[in-house]
């Protein structure tokens, strides 16, 4: 099936409606980053509310880890169901769907008692609670950067790709941010009862705030408006053998990102905490400033792949992380272990999380989204972002599994290498995708 282009995709310039539009669909990108992240920045600091005493630090580390792959592992169940309901009825829905979410399951952890109550329950209650959010939220993503790419002009959409791509690291941001807010109120243990809460309840704020500001004002591009609820087997379609081949090359880049991430974000906090002893408030920081680098870094790579190409671009990416990323991560580790002091640890961190992270800020969101037509856009784009956590997902196994035959505290280097060598070759594997027309339908 095939129809004519939108209007909306076709014009060259931006409307007040139209930057609303991409203005609403970076904001629920960014808190679904900002949910995701939430038991990564928040739990290291208070391991001791929800824990026994006495645990050794490499299990109060891979506790953290756990949490986080619960919520990586309910994401495709939620996003396999619900996606398909982007492309029938469009993306406004999900995003919906998504601003419930947060506001839901952020509310209800800050609510939770700790192991002095509950005990062991007190981290089962967590663990539900964070795959029934995660559940919901993975069809979010999807139906974000949809929603804004679908809305702006072509010539503009490595810019406008790549302010989506950092959306998820002003997530980042926002929680490091907020983090350091509540360390500075409530200290030591009061931080550790009452403190540690203040983040979700941010989170179940700005959760409400997107769900009225989207039921009040966003809607979809016009071409739902004629085709809402027509599609037919939108899941069916993208594993279907025509589309296979996309599914499993934006699947390696995608992976790629993910291991990435699971060394900058995921399990780079709780080493340098539990494991090296850094002060918490300082590895906040420092994920605060090699964010602020991916926010900068992301947008100007991504407004320069609309000159020089995605697929040029995730190259060069790809290879600068398998190199650099992995040096520097080299240095910070280094210089934790011997006690070289916080600026210098902070510096290595810095270039750690910038460098691992900027070239898929930039593109890999863009990328995806402009591999699939239209009509199976959010299911397709959904599928591979969700499914692609899987692997990455048990990147703490793979550490624990590594650090028999090296250092506990260098494993994750091996994933840096992993995290560009994929993204290199997921590039090569692929076609340019700068100029196609991501309103009409095929």
């Amino acid at each position: 099936m095939s129809t004519q282009p939108s209007l909306a995709g076709v014009a060259e310039h931006f409307t007040p409606e139209r930057r609303r539009y991409i203005v609403g669909g970076w904001t629920a990108n960014m808190l679904a980053t900002y949910d995701l992240f939430l038991p990564v920045v928040v739990l290291p600091a208070a391991l001791s509310y929800f824990e026994p005493p006495n645990l050794p630090a490499v299990v109060q580390v891979t506790v953290v880890n756990i949490t986080y792959l619960i919520s990586i592992l309910a994401s495709p169940i939620g996003g396999l169901v619900l996606a398909p309901l982007g492309d029938r009825l469009g993306r406004r829905t999900l995003v919906i769907i998504g601003g419930a979410g947060y506001a839901l399951v952020s509310l209800l952890i800050a609510l939770l008692p700790g192991y002095a109550s509950w005990g062991y329950g007190a981290i089962a209650a967590l663990l539900i609670l964070r795959f029934i959010g995660s559940a919901l939220n993975g069809t979010t993503v999807g139906g974000s950067v949809a929603l804004a790419l679908e809305w702006t002009p072509k010539s503009w959409r490595g810019l406008v790709g790549g302010l989506m791509g950092v959306s998820p690291t002003v997530g980042v941001i926002l929680t490091s941010a907020v983090q350091l807010i509540a360390l500075s109120i409530w200290h030591g243990p009061l931080f550790e009862t009452v403190g540690w809460r203040f983040p979700f309840y941010v989170g179940a704020f700005l959760g409400v705030l997107l769900l009225a500001t989207v039921l009040r004002s966003m809607r979809d591009v016009e071409f739902f408006e004629q085709h809402a609820g027509k599609a037919r087997a939108p899941l069916r379609e993208v594993f279907s053998r025509f589309n296979l081949k996309t599914f499993g090359q934006a699947f390696m880049l995608y992976t790629g990102y993910l291991f990435a991430i699971q060394v900058s974000v995921v399990f780079l906090p709780p080493l340098l905490i539990a494991y090296l002893h850094q002060p918490p408030p300082m590895v906040t920081s420092l994920l605060l400033y090699g964010n602020l680098g991916i926010l900068v870094g992301g947008v100007v790579m991504g407004a320069l792949s609309q000159r020089i190409g995605r697929r040029r671009g995730l190259m060069i990416g790809g290879a600068w992380v398998a190199v650099l990323a992995t040096l520097c991560y080299y240095l910070m580790v280094q210089s934790a272990a011997a006690k070289a002091g916080e600026a210098l640890v902070t510096f290595w961190g810095f270039w750690v999380v910038a460098l691992s992270v900027i070239p898929y800020s930039a593109m890999v969101l863009t990328y995806l989204a402009e591999r699939y037509p239209i009509h199976i856009r959010a299911t397709g784009f959904t599928a591979v972002i969700t499914l692609a956590n899987i692997i990455p997902g048990f990147s703490s196994f793979y550490i624990i599994g590594l650090s028999k035959i090296m250092p506990y505290q260098y494993a994750a280097l091996v994933l840096v290498v992993v995290a560009g060598l994929l993204t290199l070759i997921g590039a090569l594997m692929g076609p340019e995708t700068r100029d196609v027309d991501m309103v009409a339908s095929s």
